[in-house]
């Protein structure tokens, strides 16, 4: 149990709570105090308020709920519990084959959590749910109200199956286009992840409460187990949990699970550094954290540490009992722990057994909820190439187009690890092509490329397999290359040897490599993981019903080498500060593709940056405008975005950095003034020395394009003491 550690972290933790600026913290040899809070401006959180109405707990008769608040309605209860209820509260069933739940109290009244997995839609032991595009893909729309809505409906599905909380949205930085579950996260930007993991909190929560994820530094799987990310303080609060504190500020979030792997020789469910010192004390998270499954390693370094439930069972929270009546653990440290266990199922109107749970099945599948993963599906597919305008399809001039390869009969829904999902169909490449294409054109397919001869157009459909990535219990585990299997190479390369015209679709759920085969294919769309309704977006986009509107959340590079070392086949790593773009822009080596970057159908041109404020307070808002018209003959979308860079700074910062967007809908010759918020604070870097973010008062740069490589208009504005501020 590791008694002398125990009494160690102990002994820090008293300090923690005494102090208003605690010593050294053991996880990382860190400073930090209150006064190392950002003042994030990301608007109001809801207010999650409980149920209304007369309820009794069991053997614990309370007043009204109108006439309680939630904090007395919890100590309420907690009063009434005895240490073994409250140590029950804080773990999943001893043993057994229920693997996500805590227990009920009848005696108090109390229900437990039922938890489900759910970044691209419920997942079930038994039974179907809706299967939304892997969480990469949605973030490749670059629309978080679209995110929200999606958030929702996988809440409302969650309720209609009968549980109350989502072990979603994950948000975890891809530091490395290797990662294993690329695919469950929104992406390589920090920022970015921020706020479309608001989006998303914010609609489950409509329904449910979230649980986000994986705290902190998870971005290695072959060693998940086991790996120690060695980070220092400016790159793990900048890249590596900048993302959880806007969803804390924001999205007020009821749960964050806690990572597998250690960061700075503590793991993630006993670090103090991560639990308490940051997420509990500074960011004034008031829900509770959860273990991933089979991630806690003790007993009272865990709960010292600021674990609040361990799962799936109580192994070593089974010895709770015994660590507070031996002194190791003070039994305010479980009240803590329960008192925020409590506090969220008041919230969310589900603590009391009494208290009805009025999930509708009907739901589940819903011809709105398919509706919408073809939407979240055609919103982020992305095109990458369309030489002489190959796409969209004509089917006037087309009479008959093979569709090869595995996949093109086989849904490719992504891994099968806690994120998968099993809906009650899905539609292949292509079963949806062959739907969309219309009588009048014949579609065949074949394996290999014999159907391509006499097509008029041959579509090449290559994936990578749940055996290649994914999460690394059920054959996953991280990649070492980034091309695609040699059989699928060959597979393009033949098929352009007999058909005219190419089209290669990639299901995958990050970067591939392509120069063994890229000039045998005329055009190049990644569809990422599309989910049950995917087949069918890609028949729409491919043949114009609706356009391309997808950008890329990752940079792609033209090979493994042009990234930094990922680290994925050792137990230390060194998580170094710049990754993604940014690592391009230091090593000025040019991507595949750039991140943000996305073909259409139409074309489009941004001009007149107006930027209205010379001069800007470190705690303001700056809303510049630009012109963005749609130059060609066909309605589209176009995603302008900001980055903000740091010439004059006197610390280690990136060259520039994407602090906003937005996405504009132009029919053909129509030129929009859109505006785009930039929020002051987000400049911030983390400083080192003085343990609290500091926006540098100086003159900064701004850059506005389509993607990180294209940004064709730039200006400067000052942050300072004083300053005007944007409306």
């Amino acid at each position: 149990m590791g008694t002398h550690r125990g009494l160690s972290l102990l002994l820090a933790l008293a300090a923690l709570v005494a102090c208003d600026r605690p010593p050294l913290d053991p996880g990382t040899g860190l400073q930090g105090g209150d006064d190392a809070s950002p003042q994030w401006d990301y608007g109001p959180a809801r207010d999650w308020d409980g149920t209304t109405g007369t309820a009794t707990c069991g053997d614990y008769p309370i007043k009204s709920a109108q006439a309680l608040t939630t904090d007395e309605r919890v100590a309420t209860i907690l009063s009434g519990l005895s240490l073994g209820e409250k140590v029950e509260q804080m773990a999943g069933f001893t043993q057994g084959a229920e693997m996500f739940a805590t227990p009920d109290n009848p005696k108090a009244g109390i229900r437990g959590f039922k938890f489900r997995d759910g970044p691209r839609g419920v997942r079930l032991e038994k039974g179907t749910a809706t299967c939304f595009p892997v969480a990469v893909a949605r973030g490749a729309s670059w629309d978080p109200e679209l995110e929200r809505r999606v958030g929702e409906a996988i809440g409302k599905e969650v309720r209609g199956l009968g549980h109350n909380s989502l072990l979603a949205p994950t948000v975890n930085t891809l530091r490395h286009p290797g990662w294993g579950r690329a695919q469950e996260t929104y992406g390589e930007d920090p920022w970015f992840l921020g706020i479309m993991g608001i989006a998303s909190v914010k609609g489950i929560q409509s329904q449910v409460p979230a649980c986000v994820k994986h705290f902190a530094c998870n971005n290695i799987e072959d060693t998940r187990m086991t790996n120690n990310a060695v980070v220092d303080e400016q790159t793990l609060r900048e890249n590596y949990t900048r993302q959880f504190e806007m969803i804390v500020k924001e999205a007020d979030v009821a749960c964050f699970m806690a990572a597998y792997n250690k960061v700075n020789n503590f793991y993630c469910c006993e670090n103090p550094t991560l639990l308490r010192k940051l997420l509990k004390k500074e960011w004034q998270f008031d829900g509770f954290v959860v273990s991933d499954w089979f991630a806690a390693h003790t007993t009272v370094e865990s709960a010292l540490g600021g674990l609040d439930v361990e799962m799936p069972w109580r192994f070593f929270y089974d010895g709770l009992q015994l660590a507070v009546s031996g002194g190791q653990v003070p039994e305010e440290v479980i009240d803590e722990a329960v008192e925020r266990i409590l506090r969220i199922k008041f919230k969310f109107g589900q603590a009391l057994l009494s208290e009805p749970y009025d999930g509708n099945p009907e739901v589940v599948e819903s011809p709105a909820h398919i509706a919408l993963a073809r939407e979240a599906a055609r919103s982020g597919m992305v095109l990458l190439k369309n030489e002489e305008s190959v796409l969209p399809i004509d089917r006037k001039a087309v009479k008959k187009i093979a569709v090869i390869g595995k996949w093109a009969v086989e849904a490719r829904l992504g891994d099968a690890g806690s994120s998968s999902v099993t809906p009650s169909y899905a539609i292949t490449p292509y079963m949806g092509i062959k739907a969309v294409a219309g009588k009048d054109v014949e579609v065949v397919t074949s394996t290999d490329a014999s159907s391509a001869a006499g097509a008029d157009l041959t579509i090449v459909v290559a994936a990578l397999t749940q055996q290649d990535e994914g999460e690394a219990w059920n054959g996953g585990g991280d990649r070492d290359t980034l091309d695609l299997s040699a059989d699928q190479e060959k597979l393009i390369n033949n098929a352009a040897q007999i058909s005219e015209k190419v089209v290669v679709i990639l299901e995958a759920g990050g970067p591939i490599t392509m120069e063994k085969w890229k000039k045998s294919a005329d055009a190049i769309v990644m569809a990422w993981y599309p989910g049950m309704e995917g087949g069918k977006a890609m028949g729409e986009l491919l043949f114009g019903d609706f356009n391309f509107s997808g950008r890329l959340v990752q940079t792609w590079p033209v090979k493994w080498e042009d990234e930094p070392e990922f680290g994925n086949h050792q137990d230390q790593t060194e998580f170094l500060y710049l990754h993604g773009y940014r690592h391009f822009d230091d090593t000025k080596v040019a991507p595949l593709f750039p991140f943000g970057f996305g073909l259409s159908y139409t074309a489009f041109e941004v001009s007149n940056l107006v930027i209205p404020c010379e001069v800007v307070t470190p705690g303001g808002r700056l809303v510049v405008s630009v012109d963005v018209e749609n130059t060609g003959d066909r309605k589209g979308i176009e995603v302008v975005q900001a980055y903000v860079g740091y010439p004059n700074t006197k610390v280690r910062r990136p060259v520039k950095e994407l602090k906003g967007f937005a996405r504009v809908e132009l029919a053909p010759g129509v030129k929009k003034t859109v505006e785009i918020p930039i929020r002051i604070p987000d400049l911030a870097y983390f400083d080192k020395d003085k343990h609290k973010w500091v926006v540098e008062q100086v003159e900064h740069a701004l850059y506005v394009g389509t993607n990180a490589a294209m940004l064709p208009l730039q200006g400067t504005f000052v942050v300072g003491p004083e300053g005007k501020v944007a409306p």
